[in-house]
């Protein structure tokens, strides 16, 4: 199943757990896909996430687009503070290296260059020799597979995942499947992360606006905190809103799914729902969502499919899309 999906297009750092020098670009020249993408400006940058289970064997992508030659991590796996594996960039060669602990293990023979996007898909099982995994493509062709010791130590499985930067780069549509779920269980490939925002009221406004029009509290992005927001005690209230149009053409739809920051101003344990409106119907995240008394990312169902229809979405589904935030 998918473990998350982003593309900085909240254009803030609410996705990740810690960061230093990362920043939000919206510059065209650095985007992969959507109005924006992260970047690193120089060596010696580091983001991670720690992810909420702890995984032996995954599936991640990532788009990358160096700017300079440097050692960099694209990306780094985890268990605590000790880094399990990692995907380096050689400065030299511009060859992309595989390391587990300390140790190289296989170097790839697709090199990268400077300014230019590419899709990096990975597999990684942790075991011990013969069992372990790791797969790598580039751009979709297969440049690494080894087969060997991927457990450097006595760790089982990773908790968290992060990107170091030896030189400057951008990076974009960053993913993570686990294996479990039937569904979203293997090899990712290309994906473009896109956003519709807020730009007109949908067909229900029950939510309290700070001031003025629901859906100009929340069409920020970055989103401004306490500044202009909608919010409610009552349970049940909610808001759905029209969006931009989605000005794509003979792409297939992969996935949709309704995001938000939000907060509980009270205490601790406050909860929401998000849904999307599709065909007349109204679809809510399956089960509760927590909050926390500090802004926080909230990430809906992801729906593969129109939840209506079973099928694939369409551009005009899309387009007539609502997506809400209901008060629980």
């Amino acid at each position: 199943m998918r473990v998350f999906t982003d593309g900085a297009e909240f254009q803030d750092f609410l996705f990740w757990t810690s960061y230093a020098g990362l920043t939000v670009t919206t510059t065209a020249s650095y985007i992969r896909s959507g109005n924006a993408a992260y970047r690193f400006t120089s060596g010696s940058q580091v983001a991670y996430k720690t992810l909420q289970t702890s995984l032996s064997e995954f599936y991640f992508r990532i788009g990358i687009r160096p700017e300079a030659a440097g050692a960099s991590r694209f990306p780094a796996w985890f268990a605590g503070a000790t880094e399990i594996g990692s995907i380096r960039s050689n400065a030299s060669t511009y060859l992309l290296e595989t390391y587990f602990g300390t140790t190289l293990v296989a170097t790839g023979s697709i090199p990268m260059s400077i300014n230019n996007y590419y899709l990096i898909d990975g597999y990684v099982k942790i075991a011990d020799s013969p069992d372990g995994v790791f797969q790598m493509k580039i751009d979709g062709i297969l440049d690494i597979n080894f087969s060997g010791d991927t457990k450097p130590d006595t760790n089982t499985a990773i908790n968290r995942l992060g990107l170091t930067s030896g030189a400057a780069f951008a990076f974009d549509d960053f993913a993570l499947n686990n294996i479990l779920g039937g569904v979203d269980d293997s090899w990712i490939g290309d994906g473009r992360v896109k956003i519709l925002t807020p730009n007109a009221a949908g067909d229900v406004t029950g939510l309290i606006p700070s001031a003025g029009n629901n859906y100009e509290c929340v069409d920020d992005f970055p989103n401004d905190g306490d500044t202009t927001y909608v919010g409610d005690t009552v349970v049940d209230e909610y808001d759905l809103y029209n969006l931009t149009p989605c000005g794509l053409a003979n792409v297939d739809i992969l996935r949709v799914w309704a995001e938000a920051r939000a907060r509980d101003v009270n205490a601790v344990g406050g909860l929401c729902k998000l849904g999307v409106k599709t065909e007349a119907t109204e679809y809510w995240s399956a089960g509760d969502l927590n909050l926390l008394t500090s802004y926080i990312p909230i990430v809906g169902t992801h729906h593969i499919v129109n939840p209506n229809t079973s099928l694939a979405w369409t551009v005009e589904q899309l387009d007539a899309l609502q997506a809400g935030f209901k008060v629980r």
